[in-house]
């Protein structure tokens, strides 16, 4: 069972830390209007909330270098996610997401003193 943080292995006693993931996300801004559209659809889930399952941990910031906003997202299921990226993808304001799990530094800590 996953309760937002850990994920409880029902095979072992253990709980397996689950990572948050780093969302890139790309827009297509050509205008003023283009940014108004952006800043109504971030601004609107984060005031209205995020699809179902999906928590947002930190952020958003705005790159001062490219059209993108960068968010720390909790996703528990990504299906969840889709019908709402996919229409802000036909809608035109978005063109690309790279999104990639990220782990806390102790994780990684354990790692390099515990192989």
């Amino acid at each position: 069972m996953y309760n937002g943080q850990t994920f409880h292995d029902p095979s072992t006693t253990e709980d397996i830390a689950m990572p948050l993931y780093l969302d890139e996300i790309y827009f297509n801004i050509a205008s003023k209007e283009d940014s108004q559209k952006v800043f109504d659809l971030i601004n609107g889930a984060i005031t209205r909330g995020f699809p179902p399952g999906v928590t947002l941990k930190a952020g958003p910031w705005v790159s001062n270098e490219e059209p993108k906003i960068v968010l720390v997202l909790d996703i528990q299921d990504h299906a969840l996610t889709f019908p709402a990226f996919t229409g802000a993808i036909a809608q035109g304001v978005v063109t690309k997401r790279r999104l990639g799990p990220i782990v806390e530094w102790s994780a990684f800590e354990k790692f390099v003193k515990n192989g």
